[in-house]
């Protein structure tokens, strides 16, 4: 429902002739916007087919699966990204494929794990509390879909940090199509859980694609792919737990405390909101080329400069607004799509919009941070900034509802994003200061 906070940032420049990669951009464009079309069009049937009310404890199932997935693979999520962005496959001789599948298994174990133990919690109140069987039966298949969900979404930003974001909007279809197919052949009585069951089916899909795709986009061979993983690399993944976890309450931390204290109706309108707004998310990479064809095929991590750097922002600026000002013009008929009580929700969604534009502007930087890694910094900075986005909504959804949300939510990807280009900017300047400084008398 919300756009991801990458780790990486856009899209692969592309190699070969020039007719080729014209043509390879007009049909990635076409792609997205499928995706894109895809995208609303679910979120549309939705609300066609089921009242405020029920959207709100449908959406409610996709924070009990996103949420959890991100706070279980955050600390991977950093590590892989840091292991293909400071193309540190070159200096260990382990290839990104193969620590990108290491990490998968012990992710996905974990997973299944929390999804086992909720499992025996909901046939527990299943039987304690007769009367909660109908939500029980509701988010049932939204607690199956958690291995899936985060196993997608795992691949997802791998690909997000190779610069093949292609294959994060390939792997959305999944979900969209499933739900758009449960709409078109369901009953007229059909209950909430059947679209329930639809998501389910669409995230094992979306799993499978964006393995497939992870595969593809980041090779390796079946022997490196099952060695095991050094213990070297699990202290150093563990050593991000709590920065992953500080990230993941960022992310959906207003949506889980939206989700657990306001109606469903707020949840609803917050959810309608929140996708419409992820298509920014959609076209951003395929725009922003902050890249370079030398900087995507070397074989070390290369120290770009403070110009390059600022010239990377700017164009991400540039970019960001070019997609989202448009949108904020057209975003009063845009809500009129879905009818009543979502064309209410006009500030929330330019809200929303505005989290999609600071992401898309702290790209950049975002990938410049994780390589250039202050644990310190960055940890002191996420966890401060997740408490104060989890205060600021839990105090003010009981007044403003999904606007209390949106509101955390902007607060959050401002932080994420400020905190990314100070580091970036101050880097680069202590970089510059130590080279322009004159050597030692005697010095070689």
């Amino acid at each position: 429902m919300q756009a991801p906070i990458g780790l990486g940032t856009t899209a692969d420049a592309g190699t070969g002739s020039p007719s080729a990669v014209g043509h390879s951009w007009v049909g990635e464009l076409l792609l997205r916007l499928l995706g894109a079309a895809l995208q609303i069009l679910a979120t549309l049937a939705i609300v066609r087919v089921l009242t405020p009310d029920e959207v709100g404890v449908f959406f409610r199932g996709y924070v009990i699966a996103l949420g959890l997935s991100t706070l279980l693979r955050g600390k991977y999520e950093i590590y892989m990204a840091q292991h293909i962005i400071g193309r540190r496959a070159a200096a260990t001789g382990i290839p990104d494929g193969a620590v990108l599948m290491q990490l998968a298994r012990r992710m996905l174990l974990r997973s299944t794990l929390l999804c086992a133990v909720l499992l025996v919690v909901t046939a527990d109140l299943d039987i304690q509390a007769p009367q909660l069987q109908t939500v029980l039966q509701t988010y049932l298949p939204f607690v199956l879909a958690l291995p899936c969900v985060s196993l997608s979404s795992f691949f997802g930003e791998a690909l997000r940090a190779a610069n093949r974001t292609l294959g994060i909007v390939v792997a959305a279809y999944a979900v969209n199509v499933s739900l758009l197919a449960a709409v078109a052949v369901a009953p007229p009585d059909a209950s909430l859980a059947f679209y329930s069951w639809a998501f389910l089916l669409g995230s094992f899909v979306a799993a499978v694609l964006a393995l497939v795709l992870a595969r593809h986009a980041l090779p390796a061979t079946r022997a490196e792919r099952l060695r095991p993983i050094s213990r070297e690399a699990l202290q150093a993944v563990d050593s991000r737990e709590f920065i992953g976890l500080a990230r993941g309450v960022l992310r959906w931390g207003p949506l889980c405390v939206l989700s657990v204290w306001a109606p469903p109706l707020q949840m609803a309108q917050y959810a309608v909101a929140a996708r419409t707004a992820l298509i920014v998310d959609f076209f951003l990479p395929a725009l922003n080329l902050t890249g370079c064809r030398e900087t995507l095929m070397a074989k070390q991590p290369v120290c770009a400069s403070r110009r390059l750097l600022v010239g990377q922002l700017a164009r991400a600026l540039v970019y960001a607004s070019v997609l989202v000002v448009p949108l904020l013009l057209l975003a009063p008929e845009t809500l009129r799509l879905y009818g009543t009580p979502y064309d209410a929700q006009f500030v929330v969604y330019v809200l929303l919009l505005g989290v999609q534009w600071a992401n898309g502007v702290g790209r950049p930087a975002v990938r410049h941070a994780v390589v250039e890694w202050d644990a310190r910094r960055i940890g002191l900075a996420l966890g401060s900034g997740a408490v104060a986005v989890v205060l600021i909504c839990a105090f003010g959804v009981a007044s403003y509802g999904a606007l209390a949300a949106a509101v955390a939510s902007l607060i959050g990807a401002s932080i994420v994003n400020t905190l990314a280009i100070t580091l970036a900017l101050e880097s680069q300047r202590t970089v510059q200061s130590h080279s322009s400084s004159p050597s030692p008398k005697g010095g070689v």
